[in-house]
């Protein structure tokens, strides 16, 4: 089903969870034709891409790589070009790394990320976030 936000439920037990190592996750974007801010928003008005207005959000959370407290670390990611496999309506998918899950938890806290957060609103259709953790050698093997 098509979501921007997590359930309260969805992140109540994101934050409970006793992982305390690394954790990937993995961002399904699709993005609405025209960008939408709100009226409130400085760039109101303005006639862009809602892939460029997410392109914004991007380059503000950029600023996070270097903040200990977050250690956002962009692993890879860019527009989908076709599927092998299945099919879906997804624009870009992007693999982010954080240091813990405090970490991702202290970045939606911070004033920056609130600041940022309404260019993902303008620009963003739906989105899938995808925890998932560092397998090990041992676990990559034995998974299927």
């Amino acid at each position: 089903m098509p979501a921007l936000q997590p359930s309260t439920d969805q992140i109540r037990a994101f934050a409970r969870d006793t992982h305390t190592g690394p954790i990937l996750m993995i961002n399904l974007l699709r993005f609405k034709p025209r960008a939408e801010y709100q009226p409130e928003d400085p760039e109101h008005g303005e006639d862009i891409s809602g892939r460029e207005a997410y392109a914004r959000y991007g380059a503000a959370l950029a600023a996070f790589s270097d903040d200990e407290t977050i250690g956002l670390e962009m692993i890879g990611g860019g527009a989908v070009q076709r599927f092998l496999i299945g099919d879906g309506d997804w624009y870009a998918v992007m693999l982010v790394r954080y240091p813990s899950r405090q970490h991702f938890l202290n970045m939606i806290g911070d004033p920056r990320y609130t600041k940022a957060h309404r260019h993902r609103d303008a620009g963003l259709l739906h989105q899938d976030l995808i925890e998932t953790r560092p397998a090990t050698q041992t676990e990559a093997g034995h998974r299927s």
